[in-house]
């Protein structure tokens, strides 16, 4: 049997309650995993039948692995390919082949052994799993803004009434990096609004149809605009927020974009959405550079590392991929991502890639290995967008109508709930004090990153 792709679903939520129950009997490979193995996967993985190389049927030589590598190590379950196999999750065929995925209950030793330590038996301490990402960040190191203060000028015009007399879902939100202002999707407009006093600060129109994706670029000095006309086309603007005044029009696709970015040197825009399709466009002269074709559904997702040298995309049916932002090269599928892309965030140093997950976790991703360093169950009904401050902390908002902030390694730190509906975007503020979250009702939510306590709440277009 060969490894091919393949993207289903499952959760772990019930494994990581089993392992507070359980810690003093961590399952062991001969007393519990050995069965399992030789029950569901024994039949052509075994040591005088090693399909792919493989067989299961000693330690050592699952660690060795077969034509792929090691089929298991300790740690996140979701990195051993063995685990990925039997849970019919990420790039790996189904053990057993043609055939339903093995019980919860048997599903839940075999992880609870990989993040064990892979013991052998009863007396086995099993190894050691250090973390897999450094989560310390050097703040210093990260920047010092741009040389004149980001101030919008007078003068913009006021935001648009909804003619439908209710403001829309918050469906694009946008914090600026080095400056208290946050843009906020309205009707063919983005509205600006001071983060501390939740005051407009005007509006910025955006004429070709729905408003999707608001960016800032690292600059804090362009803000990109996206969306389009769903079936009919997709379009990009480049602003200058001291100004409102455009800077240019990229972007000529056949669907409305759902997913945006500008690249951290103001060269390159990416634009994704229902044509599977990411297109890199350059600024310069809006030509077309690169086309991702590796999605298999709505890409919804994209942003470029903080080097500028990769991008992230995403899509609906969770493949998620790393390719090199100049010219969508070699495009690398990361494992591991359950129930749909939502969101995609990377760390302001570019050591980790953060995903908000369909199935309500966070995951965080190591990308030079392309592992998961770490991932938690952050929502109960899918996990819409995820945010990192500069400090490391993210927050995440999702369909049960909460936003939280979490620490770099998923220990919560905060939650404003009563959210209407979704929180469908959330960002912190330039200086990580405050969290901004937008739902279903419209309503722009103001709070504090350390207590939740709400500061401001603000709607595009009411008074």
């Amino acid at each position: 049997m060969t490894f091919t792709p393949r993207i289903v679903a499952i959760s772990l939520l019930a494994i990581g309650c089993g392992l507070a129950n359980a810690k003093a009997d961590v399952p062991n490979y001969e007393e519990h995993v050995l069965p399992i193995l030789r029950e569901n996967c024994a039949q052509c993985h075994r040591a005088d039948k090693t399909s792919a190389g493989l067989d299961v049927t000693s330690l050592k030589a699952l660690e060795k692995g077969g034509d792929s590598g090691p089929a298991v190590m300790p740690g996140v379950p979701e990195n051993s390919p063995l685990y990925r196999a039997m849970a019919h999750i990420g790039s790996e065929s189904p053990m057993p082949p043609d055939s339903p995925k093995v019980g919860t209950e048997k599903l839940e030793i075999v992880a609870s052994w990989i993040t064990g330590g892979l013991r052998l038996g009863r007396g086995d301490a099993g190894k050691a799993t250090k973390p897999l990402v450094d989560i310390a960040v050097d703040v210093a190191k990260l920047g010092r803004g741009p040389d004149k203060p980001i101030e919008v000028v007078a003068g913009l015009p006021s935001p648009k009434p909804p003619k439908s007399g209710r403001a829309l879902p918050i469906m694009a939100l946008a914090t600026n990096p080095w400056a208290p202002i946050v843009a906020v999707g309205g009707i063919g407009e983005a509205v600006l609004y001071d983060a501390g006093s939740g005051s407009r600060l005007g509006a910025v129109p955006f004429p070709d149809g729905e408003l999707r994706v608001l960016r800032f670029s690292r600059s804090g000095e362009v803000l990109l605009m996206a969306g389009g006309k769903p079936t009919a086309s997709g379009k990009a603007m480049l602003v200058d927020v001291r100004t409102g005044k455009t800077i240019a029009t990229v972007g000529d696709d056949f669907d409305i974009v759902l997913a945006a970015d500008i690249s951290p040197d103001q060269s390159l825009v990416a634009l994704g959405g229902p044509e599977k399709l990411v297109r890199v466009y350059k600024v310069a002269d809006g030509s077309l550079v690169a086309t991702i074709k590796k999605h298999t559904d709505f890409v919804t997702a994209v942003q470029f590392s903080p080097d500028g040298t990769m991008l992230a995309s995403g899509d609906r049916a969770g493949g998620l991929f790393l390719s090199a932002a100049a010219d969508g090269s070699n495009p690398r599928l990361l494992d591991g991502v359950v129930g749909g892309v939502s969101d995609v965030e990377w760390r302001r140093d570019g050591k980790s890639l953060a995903v908000a997950a369909g199935d309500g976790s966070v995951l965080v991703f190591e990308p030079t290995k392309g592992i998961i360093a770490a991932k938690w169950q952050a929502h109960e009904r899918g996990s819409t967008s995820v945010a990192y401050a500069v400090d490391g902390r993210l927050v995440s908002g999702g369909h049960d109508g909460s936003a939280r902030v979490w620490s770099a390694d998923g220990t919560k730190v905060c939650e404003s709930n009563g959210l209407s509906g979704s929180a469908f975007r959330v960002a912190f503020s330039h200086d990580g004090k405050q969290v901004l979250a937008g739902d279903w009702s419209g309503t722009v939510r103001a709070f504090a990153a350390d207590t939740a306590a709400t500061t401001a709440e603000f709607q595009p277009g009411k008074k």
